[in-house]
């Protein structure tokens, strides 16, 4: 299953409610961070495989596109 923003805005909002158990509310921060460390490194590897055409129909450089597929996971 491919998490949506959506979903993971949810999943922090959980992580952010005082009534679940420190424990839990770790938990699911983590699990937060850790969904969107995964979405930007796909996208990320998504948009070093586009063309230089495709990257112009998103409003992108090829050399943008690959300043940003360089980076880390957690770099934003």
């Amino acid at each position: 299953m491919t998490m949506t923003t959506a979903h993971l805005e949810s999943l922090s909002l959980h992580a952010t409610t005082n009534r679940l158990p420190v424990a839990a509310r770790l938990a699911l921060s983590f699990a937060a961070t850790v969904t969107l460390w995964d979405q930007r490194s796909r996208t990320r590897r998504e948009l070093s495989r586009l063309d230089a055409a495709q990257l112009q129909d998103i409003g992108m450089t090829l050399s943008e596109a690959r300043a940003e597929a360089r980076k880390k996971m957690w770099q934003i």
